[in-house]
């Protein structure tokens, strides 16, 4: 049972994940820089993305975080792409003409891809972060293809018991929305005060503010938007006001090996903060 300092259970325990990591060089700087502050504690790695093997040579032996895979299935932006581990031949129902995964998982509800061999992707991401050096403790989904793909989640739950790891939708419940605020740290901070006991969900996407972050981007937001945007989400890890709130109402970041398991049905996904 995970305690504070003072021995008692914690009131309000918080599964602190950094995702997108592996996906650019500017992503996982973001993420080694704010992992120094000691509240996130878990980082979800991108194995089809061109910066994983820079990813493992800068944050394997911290022995501190749980590392879970991210399962990548949509690569969302305009000018920067990426493709399935497994040749292209083994998994063509994931991919468009370029051979590069598609912008959203709601093409999947039109082009309907076969669920044999979305799973077979997912277990080569996993071979790939383990041959890298990844103890891989849990698993969680970019841009949750689930959602958009009926029997994709039975089949990971399944699969992910399989392999010895946790799924996250067993383990998380939201930070609920409590007044209307466009800054996203005074957004969190408003959650964080109002949230009851429990167990809740934090989520970021820590990255600086580079060249190459800004030549990210699509329809629906800019690269310098972005790259702004990332940059705001590495301070939600490392900003004072909520790390001192944290320790004021004994709320304690935990990885997804010290969580419980949760039954509370997820709301949709507008309501999800971090999205």
């Amino acid at each position: 049972m995970l305690r504070e300092s003072n021995g008692r259970e914690p009131a309000i325990r918080l599964i602190t994940r950094a995702d997108d990591c592996g996906s650019s060089h500017s992503a996982n700087v973001g993420i080694a820089e704010s992992l120094k502050a000691g509240f996130i504690k878990n980082v979800s790695l991108m194995a089809p993305c061109r910066f994983i093997e820079e990813a493992a040579e800068m944050l394997i032996g911290h022995e501190d975080v749980c590392f879970g895979l991210h399962a990548t299935l949509n690569a969302e932006w305009d000018q920067v792409k990426w493709g399935p581990v497994l040749p292209i031949s083994q998994v063509s129902t994931l991919v468009d003409e370029n051979g590069m995964f598609t912008p959203s998982p709601h093409v999947f509800e039109a082009q309907k891809p076969d669920l044999d061999e979305i799973m077979l992707e997912i277990q080569a991401q996993l071979d790939k972060l383990r041959r890298l050096g990844f103890r891989i403790a849990y698993v969680d989904t970019h841009m949750f293809p689930e959602y958009h793909v009926p029997g994709m989640e039975d089949r990971m739950m399944e699969w992910a018991d399989k392999e010895g790891l946790l799924y996250w939708n067993r383990f998380c419940s939201s930070l609920r929305r409590v007044e209307e605020t466009d800054h996203l740290i005074d957004d969190i901070v408003s959650r964080l005060k109002a949230a009851d006991k429990g167990q809740y969900l934090y989520i970021g996407h820590p990255a600086i503010d580079t060249c190459e972050m800004r030549m990210l981007g699509n329809k629906h937001i800019s690269g310098d938007e972005l790259a702004a945007g990332r940059v705001l989400e590495a301070r939600l890890f490392t900003d004072p006001r909520i790390l001192q709130l944290c320790k004021e109402k004994g709320i304690v970041p935990i990885r997804y090996d010290e969580a419980s398991v949760i039954t509370e049905r997820l709301p949709p996904l507008d309501e999800w903060f971090f999205l």
